[in-house]
């Protein structure tokens, strides 16, 4: 299992990230304004904002560490895309918006979008439900470990697992985020995993055609059952909506997923690296029938 763990811990994507004018001096030569950057599938957008900075500090109109006037957030063709999403998870969710799926995702992947376009821009107040970017280094290891606090309490039905670990573990599982150590990485979240879990730690996001997508995050027991996702369709689809498994792809970590799929061999095997296991349900012909927008 820890093979395919590791594939997916390797996992990289293209990401072009382009920068909004309003960042740079005037007469700023244009190619400083895109920057290509090879990112892991299981890391967030922010943790290359040091990266970013650098590139363009020679050009910034102002200093984005020390100005607390402005936010800053993604944009994915004009639509405000979340930092706190593993970054495969984006790509997943807004390859499935980049055409209407008529053969299989990996192909329809391979064809339309080869790489993830985000552009960098800023404002005087943010929109809804985006977290701004901070300047502050430990943004993205605060909202990290917050995760892997709610996954060890509904794994387990206490946080008791994750708060026992001592400084230097934390310290050496945020590390293995950043350094891409997957021997350290598999060692701590092996301690705060369970076996035998109360519930599944599970987030549905839905892409809609419009260029948005929606967020869900059922609560799926495993007391005394162990379902496929065939057996808790109405949990992961908006049945209010009258959308049925027949209506859209299952996709995790970039791969087509079938319906009787087991949850906890899906988990176990596909988790993200903030312990969730995200999975994206993509339309397969033409329709926008959830309800609500991230």
């Amino acid at each position: 299992m820890n093979d395919i763990k590791q594939l997916l811990w390797n996992g990289e994507l293209n990401v072009l990230v382009s920068i909004d004018p309003s960042f740079l001096m005037k007469g700023s030569p244009r190619e400083i304004a895109v920057l290509r950057i090879r990112v892991p599938r299981e890391t967030y957008l922010v943790n290359y904002m040091p990266f970013i900075w650098n590139k363009i500090k020679s050009f910034l109109s102002f200093d984005p560490l020390t100005d607390s006037e402005k936010y800053f957030w993604f944009e994915h063709n004009k639509t405000p895309i979340p930092w706190n999403y593993p970054v495969g998870v984006l790509f997943d969710c807004l390859a499935g918006k980049s055409a209407t799926f008529t053969t299989s995702f990996e192909n329809q992947v391979k064809d339309v979008l080869t790489f993830l376009r985000i552009h960098l821009v800023m404002g005087d107040s943010l929109p809804p439900t985006i977290i701004p970017i901070a300047s502050s280094k430990t943004q993205a290891e605060k909202f990290w470990f917050h995760q892997w606090k709610q996954v060890c309490f509904i794994l387990n039905g206490s946080s008791k697992a994750i708060m026992s670990l001592s400084v230097n573990e934390a310290r050496k599982f945020w590390g293995s985020v950043i350094t891409r150590n997957f021997q350290d990485f598999i060692e701590i979240s092996n301690k705060i995993s369970s076996s035998r879990p109360r519930h599944i730690p599970l987030i549905i996001q839905t892409s809609r055609t419009s260029g948005t997508f929606r967020i869900s995050q059922p609560t799926i027991s495993m007391t005394g059952v162990n379902p496929t996702l065939k057996d808790i369709e109405g949990d992961i689809l908006d049945v209010k909506e009258g959308i049925n498994g027949n209506d859209v792809m299952v996709i995790c970590q970039g791969i087509e997923i079938p319906w009787h799929m087991v949850l906890y061999d899906l988990y176990s095997k596909l988790r993200s690296f903030d312990g969730f296991l995200y999975i994206t349900l993509v339309p397969i012909k033409g329709g926008d029938k959830a309800s609500s927008e991230l």
